[in-house]
Order: C-alpha cells, then sequence, then structure tokens
C-alpha cells in the first residue's frame, strides 16, 4: 500500500467558514521525481511548502523537477466556481489535471491560479501534476526550485470579490485621514447581477461604506469609494508605533451573504524631497538590512513563521526600521511581520544585471509587477516599488516599467530601480530623473560615490539600497575602517535619507568568490542565525543616539544630528538600568534630531555605573553602554 501512503487518497482539510469562500489545502506529502515516469519506484515523498534542493538527494540539481499527489475534493465544494491557486513555485511551472494540462506560469515568487470548475472529478481521486524548472537564475542567490509556497483549491460563490484595495490620505494638520478603497467584483453568472458592497471597521455598528454595483455576466468591475476618519479614530501607521486596521467587506445579492474578505491597512504619508524623507509629516533618516530569503536546513527559501519572527526580531533589535529588503517579491507573511513590527519595504522584481528580461514593455515583467502589486497592496510597510537591480542597457525598460507602475498599477507609491553605475556614468545615461527616489548600490568609496550622486541629481533624495563587505569566518567582523568609511557616509550627508547593509544573513550560492562550504559571508548573522561580532558593531552604529552614558549616577543622551544617519525623533522611548541586582526604567523625552543632551538622575539603588539600554516604544533594545564586539 506504499502508493496509497505516498498519493494521499485520504480527503484533505477543508477550511469553511461564513464568507462565502472554501478552500481545501493541498499541501504536505507530494511525490517527486527529475525524470517523469508513472513507475512508482522512480517517485520518492516530498514536502510542500518544500525545494527538492533543501534535500540531501537533490542538493544540487538544477533542472526539472516533477511532482504529483492525489485529493479527493470536499462534497460541499461542488457547483461552485473552483480555482486551483499556487502561491509561487520555482522558476517555471506547468499544471496538470488528470493529465490534461491546466496552463504554466513564468516567475518564482508570485501567486498564479487556474479555473477547474469543469475538471475536477467528484467523489473519486484527482492527480495533480507539476512540472518545475529551476534553471533559470538571477543574482547570486540560490535558484531553491519546487513548490516554495502553498498550494490550495477554493470554490466560491458565483459573485465574489476579488479584492479591495485600500490607501489613505492623511490630513497631518486636521488629524483626519480619507480611507479610499477600491473593489473588484467578479460575477461568475450568465445575467446582470446589482450587487450590495457594506465595509466596517471593528465596533461599527453601520457600515462605513455602502455602495450598489452592477456587474455584466461573466465579467468584473472595478468601483472606487471612500470614506473619513476623525481626528479621534486616527492613529499613524509609523516605524515605532505600527498601527494597524482591518477593513471588514461582506457582498450581497438579493440580501444575501455571497462573499466577505477582511484586509488590514495603515494610516501614514511618505513625501520626499531633495534633501529629506518625510513619515508623517517628520524628517527621519532611517537605517536596514537587506535579507535573503535562505536558510540552513530543511526549510529553503519556503519561509516558516518562526524563521521570520526571529529574523525580524534580530533585525529590528538592531535599528533595523527601512529597507529595500531582496531582488524579488517576499512571502506574505515577511510583509505582515514587517506591518506590525514597523520596517519601511521597498519591493522588487528579480530583474538583475545582463538579464534577458530587460526589454521595454516586456510582458512578462509587467505580470510579475501585476501580480506583486495586486497582492501587496494594502501593506502599509510597503512605501515604494522597484522594477530591478543593477542593470545595463536598461533605460527603456526602467523608463516603460516604472510608467506601467504609476499609470496602471499604484501612482501613490514611490517608484525606482537600484542603480550601481550612477557614480559611474554621466547623469544622461540613467534614468534617476524618472525615479522617485534615487537608490545607489556601492561597495567602496561609500562616502565619494555619494557625492557624486548628489551632485549629478540635486534634486533626488538618496537611499543606499546595497554596502557592505563580506565578513569570513570564524571571526565574522567587519574590514578594517568599516566604521570610518560609515562615518564619512553617514555625516553631514543632507540628500541621504538612509541606507541598508547587505546583509543582514549568510546565503547558500554558487556565485563566482562564494567559500567551498557553500555560503556567502557577507551577514551579520551566519546561515544558523548565530550573531557575528559585526552583529553588535552595526547596532551601534545604527543607534539614533550619539551619547548613552552614565557618570556618577547621571544618565545622560543625545540625538545624532539632524543630516545625520540614522536620526529620527525619539517618541515613548526608555532606558532601562542594570547593576547585576537591580534593574529599573527610565522614560526619556521626546527627543528630535539635533537636541542638546539631555540629561537625568538616575535612582540611588542603580548605583553609579549600572549598564543602560534605549529600549524602542515597540520593546526592543536597540543600543547599551557594554556590548559584545570579541
Amino acid at each position: 500500500m506504499k502508493t496509497l501512503a505516498l498519493l494521499l487518497l485520504t480527503t484533505l482539510s477543508l477550511f469553511a467558514s461564513q464568507t462565502g469562500q472554501w478552500t481545501q489545502s493541498l499541501d504536505g506529502e507530494w511525490r517527486f521525481t527529475k525524470v517523469f515516469n508513472p513507475s512508482e519506484d522512480d517517485w520518492s515523498p516530498i514536502t510542500v511548502p518544500g525545494n527538492w534542493d533543501s534535500t540531501e538527494e537533490h542538493k544540487d540539481h538544477r533542472g526539472i523537477g516533477w511532482y504529483q499527489r492525489e485529493f479527493t475534493p470536499d462534497s460541499s465544494l461542488q457547483n461552485k466556481p473552483l480555482r486551483l491557486r499556487f502561491e509561487a513555485v520555482y522558476h517555471e511551472a506547468e499544471v496538470f489535471l488528470n493529465g490534461e494540462r491546466l496552463g504554466s506560469h513564468i516567475g518564482g515568487y508570485t501567486p498564479f491560479e487556474f479555473e477547474v470548475t469543469e475538471k475536477v472529478i467528484f467523489n473519486q481521486p484527482n492527480i495533480l501534476t507539476v512540472r518545475a524548472d529551476n534553471t533559470y537564475q538571477r543574482g547570486a542567490w540560490w535558484p531553491w526550485g519546487g513548490i516554495s509556497r502553498s498550494v490550495n483549491l477554493i470554490a466560491n460563490n458565483p459573485l465574489r470579490l476579488v479584492w479591495q484595495h485600500i490607501r489613505t490620505e492623511p490630513d497631518l494638520e486636521a488629524g483626519t485621514a480619507e480611507v479610499f478603497v477600491k473593489y473588484r467584483i467578479e460575477n461568475k453568472t450568465d445575467a446582470e447581477t446589482i450587487t450590495l458592497l457594506n465595509s466596517t471597521l471593528p465596533g461599527d455598528s453601520v457600515p462605513r461604506l455602502k455602495t450598489w454595483v452592477k456587474v455584466a455576466p461573466n465579467s468584473t468591475k472595478d468601483r472606487e469609494v471612500s470614506f473619513t476618519l476623525s481626528k479621534d479614530e486616527v492613529r499613524l501607521w509609523h516605524f515605532d508605533f505600527p498601527e494597524l486596521y482591518t477593513l471588514n467587506t461582506e457582498l450581497l445579492f438579493g440580501g444575501k451573504l455571497q462573499h466577505a474578505i477582511s484586509d488590514r491597512f495603515g494610516i501614514r504619508k511618505i513625501e520626499v524631497t531633495p534633501t529629506s524623507f518625510l513619515l508623517n509629516g517628520e524628517s527621519v533618516r532611517l537605517v536596514g538590512f537587506n535579507r535573503v530569503s535562505d536558510d540552513h536546513g530543511p526549510s529553503g527559501n519556503t519561509e516558516p513563521i518562526e524563521l521570520l519572527r526571529k529574523d525580524i526580531d534580530l533585525m529590528k533589535q538592531a535599528g533595523c526600521n527601512m529597507t529595500r529588503i531582496m531582488h524579488y517579491p517576499q512571502h506574505p507573511d515577511l510583509l505582515r511581520l514587517c506591518d506590525e513590527k514597523g520596517i519601511l519595504l521597498i519591493c522588487e522584481i528579480p530583474v538583475w544585471q545582463h538579464d534577458p528580461q530587460i526589454i521595454r514593455d516586456n510582458p512578462l515583467t509587467k505580470q510579475w509587477l501585476t501580480e506583486m502589486i495586486h497582492r501587496d497592496y494594502n501593506h502599509p510597510s510597503i512605501i515604494g516599488w522597484s522594477v530591478g537591480n543593477e542593470m545595463y542597457d536598461f533605460y527603456p525598460y526602467a523608463i516603460s516599467m516604472m510608467s506601467f507602475i504609476r499609470k496602471e498599477l499604484d501612482p501613490h507609491r514611490l517608484v525606482s530601480y537600484v542603480s550601481h553605475l550612477a557614480f559611474q556614468k554621466q547623469g544622461a545615461d540613467e534614468p534617476i530623473n524618472e525615479t522617485d527616489i534615487a537608490l545607489i548600490n556601492f561597495y567602496n568609496n561609500w562616502a565619494g560615490f555619494t557625492e557624486i550622486v548628489s551632485e549629478r541629481w540635486p534634486d533626488k533624495a538618496i537611499f543606499v539600497s546595497e554596502f557592505g563587505h563580506k565578513q569570513e569566518k570564524p571571526n565574522g567582523h567587519f574590514m578594517d575602517g568599516f566604521e570610518e568609511m560609515w562615518h564619512k557616509l553617514t555625516t553631514d550627508r543632507p540628500r541621504l535619507v538612509g541606507v541598508s547593509l547587505w546583509t543582514f544573513n549568510d546565503y547558500r550560492s554558487d556565485y563566482k568568490g562564494t567559500p567551498e562550504h557553500g555560503y556567502r559571508t557577507w551577514g551579520v548573522v551566519d546561515e544558523k542565525r548565530n550573531l557575528k561580532p559585526c552583529y553588535y558593531t552595526i547596532r551601534k552604529l545604527y543607534s539614533p543616539l550619539q551619547v548613552l552614558k552614565v557618570d556618577n549616577g547621571t544618565l545622560t543622551v543625545q540625538t545624532r544630528q539632524p543630516t545625520q544617519t540614522p536620526s529620527y525623533p525619539l517618541r515613548g522611548y526608555k532606558i532601562l538600568w542594570e547593576n547585576g541586582e537591580l534593574a529599573g526604567e527610565l522614560k526619556l523625552p521626546t527627543l528630535h534630531p539635533g537636541d542638546p543632551a539631555h540629561t537625568q538622575q538616575l535612582p540611588s539603588e542603580a548605583g553609579p555605573t549600572p549598564t543602560l539600554h534605549l529600549i524602542t516604544p515597540l520593546g526592543y533594545k536597540i543600543d547599551d553602554t557594554k556590548f559584545n564586539q570579541s
């Protein structure tokens, strides 16, 4: 009965609710082979979500892999429109159901789905087969192959909400906020329908929005409406105060619920001038880490939630509050954590260097942008989109993709690309003039290159999306002179509004220069998340304080200057003191960049020289008077 066990003939778990949507998970044990053959001896068990190259047997396999499983659809899904949805398959996927080809998808980090209403067979097992190909590789990260995110069979009523896109416009002077909601409604019936949409916030006794929408047969219809939040209701989203709201929307027809969805959103305002990055009207200069979706062990790039929580906490503990996170769309759980923990993100599609996708009006990269932005639109942590990284001969491509985002997808966020040539070429060779913010990578002469970009594009603020150096094992220190280069880069730079270190973590690679152990050692933590000495170094450099000390029981703290990085107002911060026996907390007043030093007497029981920790409003210790660099 080996085949029965491997193919999971039992009915899978069904997630049903009163929302008008039923989801049957197809995650779990599948079968895998590199060469397709119906003989069961050629297959081995594999877990989905997962990567074949996280297994010992297939750890170096580059090419085609076949997945297969059987499932019996739950009877409650019958007589409803059915979709088969994949959250991600790297990089090319071809999907078959009961031997019939459903279609294909190119792109390893975004979701896709197929209509299967007439193809699923009820009351008996169905055979689902996926051909995946990870030959395509961009960048220095590992091309983890296979079905890396969840697979679901989804049923809805014939009328459903495809999505609701939520954006906000706070009035910082009045304290109010306008909330705009754009709905997409799908009608799978043969008749025109007039549907009612009701949207509420938790605690509402009456809907915030109530609108009727006429939808033609077998089509979709978009509708945008808005409502106002009063001053008493507005809580701004900020990296130290990541306030979130939930909008619940019901779609009704004939007085009966057809579909209900819920989405979180935040209220925040982003503005960029040539010399400032404004969050909710305040000038801030922020810091962060690029993070590679990579784990030493069985999870590959599947991003288990425990790993994501650990990484985000370690990044926040080191002062991270803004980053161009990585070169491809991120796992939805990571985005949710950044919403909750307060990290501003610029998100990107995987186009890199001499990429075959660098073509004007490329339909494939438009598809990637559409899939990413439609999925991730409501995340307040995302403040911008990037169309590629370190590209060559890309002017027509970049112009067309940035225009596509602004005209078709999202005109309300920052749009840019990442350059590694802006300080080498003349200004006419790069479309930085068309960006909302200059994103620059460099790995030497940090201060000099920043000055060149500032002079060539005096109307653009600069965010350094990559800088850094490898830290070889076993000592794990930054290179000699790192701190001196840092201070030259970040001191008195009015056009520099932030930086992001490459990288947070070591990651698997076969790129040139990778050590024999197979991991690029550019991280401040290794592939197993052990902290290197350079983690403590960058944590100190990322502190918003230039002075944190105690002398004979007197606390002194001083913020950095307004043109230093990082610098931002400290609101709701505390000092934790410890002397080995006792501990206590002191609330700090609001401190702004450039304020004079603040002094405060510690309680007598603290003693003359306790250890001090700077605590954020979210409880992270981001600086202290003693830290380990050994």
